[in-house]
């Protein structure tokens, strides 16, 4: 290679690198504000063409009745609305709360879900039992001196409904129950 081939990457090099010196002092007294800003990028025409649009919205939203502004609805009546009548006797949370009211089986047989001796734990599972719709309760009985808390749920009055709602509650909960008499 001739004298030219050796000189010829380090002059590319060097022009980039004038290049890109002179515009970054360009950049840099344009951001100052030595340069005059060109027309093309004068912000403050946007600016202006946005808010004559937006005052000329305004100006036609002011002909229509109802202007929806924060403090103008804080202002106004809340418009009274007839509620519909509630049929009770429809009402199914009311009738299970009717139909089991007070912690008493009604029923001759019962299905015995599970036995603690803490009363906690107890009504824990009560209240998981009431929620999948059995009607559950925790009867406290005493057992050679110690006190149990048995969770019961109300099996009717012939025993093969309680052995029916034995084998339900088994498929729903996986919890193994028997059927007491009351």
């Amino acid at each position: 290679m001739g004298k030219l081939g050796s000189w010829r990457m380090p002059l590319v090099v060097l022009v980039f690198v004038s290049l890109g010196v002179v515009g970054f002092l360009f950049f840099q007294s344009w951001a100052r504000g030595q340069l005059a800003e060109p027309e093309i990028l004068d912000l403050s025409l946007v600016r202006d063409m946005q808010m004559k649009s937006h005052r000329a919205f305004l100006q036609t939203q002011e002909d229509e009745p109802y202007h929806y502004d924060f403090f103008t609805l804080l202002e106004q009546p809340v418009p009274v609305r007839a509620l519909p009548e509630l049929n009770m006797e429809q009402n199914p949370a009311l009738i299970a709360k009717n139909k089991h009211l007070g912690n008493k089986l009604t029923g001759k047989f019962a299905v015995q879900v599970s036995s603690f001796k803490n009363a906690a734990d107890a009504q824990t599972l009560v209240r998981q039992l009431n929620v999948q719709g059995y009607h559950a309760i925790v009867v406290n009985e005493t057992v050679k001196g110690q006190g149990w808390y048995r969770v019961r749920i109300d099996g009717g009055s012939k025993r093969e409904a309680a052995e029916t709602l034995q084998a339900n509650i088994e498929k729903k909960t996986g919890m193994k129950g028997f059927v007491v008499t009351l």
